[in-house]
C-alpha cells in the first residue's frame, strides 16, 4: 500500500529504461482513489484554514503540481489537485471536500487523465461521459467560489502517442469551452504557448516526460488575464 501511494503521489510517468509507460497511466482511476485516501487529507487541513479571498486549485496532477508559493492575482492558493483523477474521480472527491471560507475564484484543469486510447476517448458516449463529469464539477466549484476558470486540456508528448489520443485534446477542450457558455463559468488556454498547433501534440522542450510540464510557473502567469479580471484588488492583511 505504501508504494501504491507513493506511486500515485508522483503521478502518471514514464518508467523503464525502454521509456515503457508506468502501471499508474494503465490503471488511473485505482490510483487516483488510493492516492486522494491521504491527499484530501492535506486538501481539506489547507481549506480549513485558508484566508479570506483565496483561489482553489482544482483537477488533475496538472493543477496539483502548480507550486503553492504561487500567488495569481495577489492571492493565496489552496491546491486540490488530485494526481492521476479523471473528470468522473474528480467529481466524486470534490464532492467530499467542504469550503468553510469560501474561495474568492476556482480554477479546473481536467481532462488528461480521460485521454487513454484504451477508453475510445473520441467515441460519442466517452465524450458523453466527459462532458457530464465536467460539468458535474463545475457545478460543485460555482456552488463553493464567486468566480469558476476552467481550462482547455495541456497537449501531450509525441512519445505516449501509443496510449494516448492527442485529438482528444481539442475536442474535449471545445467541450469544456462550451460547457462554460452555458453554465456560466470562464474558459481559458493557458496551455496555448505550448502546443504544436493544432494536432493534440506538444512542442518540443515543452513537456517533462509526455504527460506533465516541464515549467508550470508561466502557465500561471498565461491564466492570470483570464483571471485577474474577474477579481476586486486584494486587501492587505489587518494589522495587529
Amino acid at each position: 500500500m505504501r508504494r501504491a501511494l507513493l506511486l500515485g503521489a508522483a503521478g502518471l510517468a514514464l518508467a523503464g529504461a525502454g521509456g515503457a509507460l508506468g502501471w499508474s497511466l494503465h490503471t488511473a482511476k485505482l490510483d487516483a482513489r488510493l492516492y486522494a485516501q491521504n491527499r484530501l487529507i492535506a486538501v481539506q487541513v489547507h481549506l480549513d484554514a485558508a484566508p479570506a479571498e483565496y483561489v482553489f486549485l482544482a483537477g488533475d496532477s496538472q493543477a496539483e503540481l502548480q507550486s503553492p508559493s504561487e500567488r495569481p492575482c495577489g492571492r493565496e492558493i489552496v491546491n486540490g489537485g488530485v494526481s492521476g483523477a479523471t473528470a468522473a474521480v474528480y467529481a466524486d472527491l470534490l464532492r467530499s471536500l467542504r469550503f468553510p471560507v469560501r474561495p474568492r475564484a476556482a480554477v479546473l484543469t481536467i481532462g488528461t487523465n480521460d485521454l487513454l486510447r484504451k477508453n475510445d476517448p473520441l467515441s460519442a458516449d466517452a465524450s458523453a461521459r466527459f462532458e457530464k463529469a465536467a460539468g458535474a464539477i463545475v457545478a460543485t466549484l460555482k456552488a463553493a467560489a464567486d468566480e469558476v476558470v476552467v481550462t482547455a486540456l495541456p497537449p501531450v508528448g509525441r512519445e505516449l502517442d501509443r496510449w494516448l489520443e492527442p485529438a482528444a485534446v481539442g475536442r474535449y477542450s471545445a467541450r469544456l469551452k462550451a460547457l462554460c457558455e452555458r453554465l456560466g463559468c470562464r474558459f481559458a488556454d493557458p496551455f496555448e504557448a505550448l502546443r504544436d498547433g493544432d494536432t493534440g501534440f506538444a512542442k518540443p522542450g515543452a513537456m517533462r516526460d509526455g504527460l506533465h510540464l516541464s515549467a508550470y510557473r508561466p502557465v500561471m502567469r498565461a491564466l492570470e488575464p483570464a483571471l485577474c479580471p474577474t477579481l476586486p484588488p486584494s486587501r492587505p492583511a489587518a494589522g495587529p
